[in-house]
């Protein structure tokens, strides 16, 4: 059974029908009702209907508040047309929210002191200040990662219950993708070391008491290096496994 999208729906004759089907609530599509969908309504498929446009999201504990929205559009038989996703309006805030925070915490804890201290200045400044910024970098990039692959993920489930796509074709096209390009493989050797750096200061943040947010470091960089690796692992499977057959 697929988990982004509840209710797997039978054979009908239109798009719009089988979507009906997954819907579990109808909602405005705001900022509030987005909010309680983080909150009290995860897992629930929620829809904002219009004659020829539906809007449908759903939220679940990997992406929290940064979850994605999907703007379907239908022809007079009810066919789908297109499909757009884009952030939700929740995760725009938080984004905006976050951003925010740590802008006043390069400029008030960083950028400033720095300023102020000019005349004893010293490069250890500019090394804290690159980590620093190494981190924040790092943080954005497995966050937007982990939006990305929700998104992709939810939109082929939902491919695969209208039968716009069958998994056996996602699954074929995703195979054919490299995961050795000189893109991703630069990523990679910025990334491990830093999601193990992430795991090490978790850790010693758990030891001195700040639980929390020490297993939500440690959840984030398993989760990546899990995911990243089980993608690896599973499409080299499945090439050895294409060349015997």
């Amino acid at each position: 059974m697929l988990v982004g999208f509840n209710y797997p729906v039978k054979p009908m004759k239109f798009h719009k029908e089988k979507i009906d089907k997954l819907i579990t609530l109808e909602k405005e599509n705001n900022l509030v009702n987005h909010i309680l969908t983080s909150l009290f309504n995860k897992g629930k498929t929620i829809a904002k209907k219009n004659t020829n446009e539906y809007i449908i999201w759903t939220s679940n504990y990997w992406v929290g508040f940064f979850y994605p929205i999907f703007k379907i559009n239908f022809d007079k038989d009810g066919e789908i047309t297109n499909i757009k996703s884009e952030l939700s309006l929740n995760g725009k805030l938080w984004r905006v929210i976050l951003s925010s925070l740590l802008i006043l915490f390069f400029v008030f804890f960083l950028i400033i002191p720095i300023i102020e201290n000019f005349k004893n200045f010293d490069f250890s400044m500019l090394i804290i200040l690159g980590v620093f910024s190494l981190l924040a970098f790092g943080f954005i990039w497995v966050f937007k990662k982990f939006y990305e692959n929700e998104t992709k993920n939810l939109l082929n489930e939902l491919k695969i219950l209208v039968g716009l796509d069958s998994k056996e074709t996602i699954e074929e096209k995703e195979n054919k993708k490299s995961e050795w390009t000189l893109k991703r493989i630069l990523l990679r050797v910025f990334i491990y070391p830093f999601a193990l750096f992430i795991i090490f200061i978790s850790c010693y943040g758990i030891y001195k008491g700040t639980f929390f947010r020490g297993f939500f470091g440690v959840l984030i960089a398993v989760a990546f290096l899990y995911t990243d690796i089980k993608i690896i692992w599973k499409k080299r499977k499945t090439k050895a496994k294409n060349i015997q057959n």
